[in-house]
């Protein structure tokens, strides 16, 4: 679950986002836009700061950045490998069409942006 603001509210929002990669040692995790670049969550990061990650029963505040296509196309083929079956699903389902070959993935991941959440400090659960 990624807790943002709303950048013409100010409210807290939340939204559910697969992680795509992950990494055990620095806690950073990798999530991407399955509507694209318009999605409310998206223009939300683009204006202010993520305020809250929650990934089972851990919780952090993170630091954001927007991945390059180039480090999102190799998340993007490494998810592909680990997760076929997974990403030919999801694919259908959301009408992504055809992810097998690395072009694919690379016209993909122009369209989705990506983001990194990377742990500043961890929440103590209530």
């Amino acid at each position: 679950m990624l807790i943002h603001v709303g950048r013409n509210t100010g409210q807290l929002r939340e939204t559910v986002a697969m992680v795509l990669a992950d990494e055990p040692t620095t806690g950073e995790l990798v999530i991407c836009s399955a509507w694209g670049p318009n999605a409310d969550w998206v223009r939300n990061l683009q204006t202010g700061p993520a305020h809250e990650v929650r990934v089972g029963r851990d919780r952090f505040v993170p630091v954001h950045r927007f991945l390059t296509d180039d480090e999102a196309c190799s998340v993007g083929v490494a998810f592909r490998q680990a997760h076929p079956h997974r990403l030919r699903l999801l694919s259908t389902i959301l009408g992504w069409g055809d992810l097998r070959s690395d072009d694919a993935v690379r016209i993909f991941v122009h369209r989705h942006p990506f983001v990194n959440l990377r742990p500043t400090h961890q929440i103590e659960n209530v």
